[in-house]
């Protein structure tokens, strides 16, 4: 058994697909949109300008994976007041700094800066510029 983090975006799940896989050293795995769904009775129909927006896309990367989508126009998501968060354990300082570096370009709020902690070589929260809130960190 594995866990997927699954994030819903209001049209801007393949500009965040991209920027996730640069961050993480992952690819754009399965991508599907929404032009490719077939018809199916019960369904809201797609807007025109949908068609090209994202159904699912997965972005596997070395030691995990998340997975993206765009919600349809009539069903708005949000982020909500950071009762979610994704951690991401990293493998050196180095690269500790090297993400968080990534993170905070266009970020909405450093809620941590990155430091030594108590519990961590380097810990440090950011809500990136798509609203989801990471936790960065390198433990010894």
């Amino acid at each position: 058994m594995k866990i997927t983090s699954y994030l819903i975006f209001n049209g801007q799940a393949e500009e965040a697909a991209k920027f996730y896989a640069d961050l993480l050293g992952g690819k754009i795995g399965d991508l599907y949109r929404y032009g490719q769904m077939p018809l199916t009775e019960g369904m809201p129909p797609v807007p025109e300008n949908y068609k090209d927006k994202v159904m699912h896309c997965c972005v596997p990367f070395p030691g995990g994976s998340i997975a993206v989508a765009d919600t349809l126009p009539s069903d708005p998501r949000t982020f909500g007041n950071g009762g979610h968060m994704l951690s991401l354990s990293c493998d050196s300082i180095a690269q500790a700094e090297t993400v968080f570096a990534k993170l905070t370009q266009g970020a909405q709020k450093i809620a941590c800066e990155l430091c030594e902690t108590f519990y961590a070589k380097r810990y440090g929260e950011v809500v990136d510029r798509y609203g989801i809130l990471w936790a960065v960190m390198y433990e010894e």
